[in-house]
């Protein structure tokens, strides 16, 4: 014989000041009710301000666009006046040329001439030629050594020579 044990259901509340939760469980089934007291009121006409901002925002945007052609024909006119001048302007190209050519040849030349003045300057201090004397004595020096260095090879070799002869 079967026996049915029923559950005996088990309930549990939690309450704030502003909302109270029951939750039941039976068996498997669980059902839950929310009670949520002193709920805030609201204005139904604030709730339409939103979309009405969106409404002049998009009026606004029309009203603007009407300007639009009379901005284009106005920039059209400035940009007519500026197609005028072209023509001019292009004549006097190579003149503008020929001057910004002359401008950048006259700066080289007195670039040029500032350098030379430098060099000739540093050319000129103690202790450059200071330097430079000191070069040239470490490459004498340089020299006497390699030409010493050669007279002892070739008395090596001749040394050599003359003990190979003895041996002979």
């Amino acid at each position: 014989m079967a026996t049915s044990t029923a559950t005996k259901p088990k309930t549990a509340t939690a309450s704030t000041s502003a909302t109270t939760a029951t939750v039941t469980k039976t068996g498997n089934t669980v059902t839950g009710r929310f009670t949520l007291k002193n709920l805030p009121t609201f204005d139904a006409a604030e709730t339409r301000k939103p979309l009405l901002a969106v409404v002049g925002v998009a009026d606004l945007a029309i009203e603007q666009v009407k300007d639009v052609p009379a901005l284009y024909a106005a920039e059209a006119k400035r940009v007519q006046a500026r197609l005028a001048d072209v023509p001019a302007q292009v004549k006097a190209l190579p003149s503008q040329v020929e001057k910004a050519n002359k401008k950048a040849t006259d700066l080289y030349a007195q670039l040029t001439v500032r350098g030379e003045r430098l060099v000739t300057s540093i050319r000129r201090q103690p202790s450059t030629q200071a330097a430079i004397a000191e070069g040239k004595e470490a490459v004498r020096k340089a020299e006497a050594s390699a030409n010493a260095a050669k007279r002892t090879v070739k008395a090596s070799e001749k040394a050599v020579e003359q003990a190979a002869e003895k041996l002979g």
